[in-house]
């Protein structure tokens, strides 16, 4: 598997979901089941329903869990499910003649769906919506998942573009699903430092870190007669007269008070500022998006017709979609502890009609820095993928911590 080789250590296979109804009361109304914190806050959909809304009073304890019963197996099988299978499942005492008639009463609330090929049934959007916000719980990690999870706080922290990198793969091999995550977008691009560092006696490397944690650098030729001392001397110039200050700010006043103070090859500084506007200017211009594992969909049967792989890939590879696709749920993030879920009809993009979306912001402190997402088949093993993106944003949450405000 190429993707397997991407990674920088062993990967657990997938495992199979587990069945973890959740009792819910049936004299009241159900409500999603309280959060275990904030991020376990699930997402309203995206887009109201077009069909009405059911008094929940007439969703029972015995329909709840049918209903559960055929999500979790449609979940693993990808098969439509019949009143046996329910019966076998449940151990209620029920006959396969009344639970056909739950399910009778299920899809004509518009919670499961019957194909015209078979007699089972499959979940539709609603009845997948009901599953996240209040049947579902919440599901705990196995030893192999917190072993990958530990291993990935051990690594050597580098620059912001290649950590987003790296968790991406491991985000889509933890789920099976395609992971897409952002970069931070740089508005206003300001300067964390800038340095210059002799490489011999005709040459020095300028190197410039954002405050949004980018790290470039560039080879500029020295004039006749700048020594080293005269390179450590300016490069604590530019780092007192430019650091914290956005490209807006280092107007002429700036760069007459840094001529002035160097007294001397005053032609260097000129290179200098140049690359500085450069290297501010790509950084701020637009997010980067890193997709992993896109081809994982080709294992889902949901995505077995070549036309509509062929067109969910090209799809997954438009950069600006896929900024769309992550920021869609922007207000239903912000309410709910950064945690985004859209299911099927939801998706504003005709091709993610029949894909599920489950997004995440990630921090550096109380700053949103960028968000990280799966796009699955509906018929996503939501308990597992909602608990790994949770685990992953907090361990990205902590490593860019670390690399940008401990160091300070």
């Amino acid at each position: 598997n190429p993707a397997m080789q991407s990674m920088p250590f062993d990967m657990p296979q997938p495992e199979e979901p587990v069945n973890d109804f959740v009792e819910m009361p049936v004299s009241q109304p159900a409500q999603p089941p309280q959060p275990v914190d904030d991020l376990m806050n699930l997402a309203e959909p995206a887009q109201p329903a077009e069909e009405p809304e059911v008094d929940m009073m007439d969703m029972n304890e015995r329909k709840k869990k049918i209903l559960h019963s055929i999500i979790s197996e449609y979940i693993k099988s990808a098969e439509p499910v019949g009143s046996r299978h329910v019966a076998k499942s449940l151990d209620m005492g029920l006959s396969s003649a009344t639970i056909r008639n739950e399910m009778a009463d299920l899809e004509e609330m518009g919670y499961l769906e019957q194909p015209h090929t078979s007699a089972g049934r499959i979940p539709s959007d609603k009845g997948y919506r009901l599953y996240v916000d209040s049947l579902m719980k919440n599901c705990e990690l196995t030893v192999n998942d917190m072993a990958v999870f530990d291993h990935v706080l051990g690594w050597q922290l580098g620059q912001l573009d290649s950590i987003i990198k790296q968790v991406s793969v491991v985000l889509s091999e933890l789920t099976n699903y395609t992971a897409v995550l952002t970069t931070p977008e740089m508005k206003r691009g300001a300067i964390k430092t800038v340095e210059l560092v002799p490489v011999d006696a005709s040459s020095a490397l300028i190197i410039l870190v954002t405050n949004e944690g980018v790290m470039k650098h560039k080879r500029v030729l020295l004039p006749a007669g700048a020594n080293s001392d005269f390179v450590h001397s300016f490069s604590n110039l530019l780092r007192e007269k430019l650091s914290g200050l956005t490209l807006d700010e280092i107007g002429a006043p700036k760069i007459s008070e840094i001529r002035h103070a160097m007294r001397a090859h005053f032609e260097l500084l000129f290179p200098v500022l140049d690359f500085i506007a450069e290297i501010i200017d790509d950084v701020r211009a637009e997010t980067e998006i890193f997709t992993s594992g896109a081809a994982k969909i080709l294992d889902y049967p949901e995505y077995s017709d070549v036309r509509r792989a062929k067109a969910f890939l090209e799809f997954l590879n438009d950069k600006s979609a896929m900024v769309e696709i992550l920021s869609n749920g922007d207000e239903a993030a912000s309410e709910n502890g950064g945690l985004s879920i859209r299911i099927g009809k939801e998706n504003m993009q005709d091709i993610m009609k029949q894909s599920s979306v489950i997004t995440a912001n990630y921090y550096v402190g109380d700053k949103v820095m960028g968000k990280l997402g799966i796009i699955g088949p509906t018929r996503m093993d939501y308990p597992r993928t909602i608990a790994k993106i949770k685990k992953i944003s907090a361990i990205l949450n902590r490593l860019l911590y670390e690399l940008y405000v401990d160091e300070e």
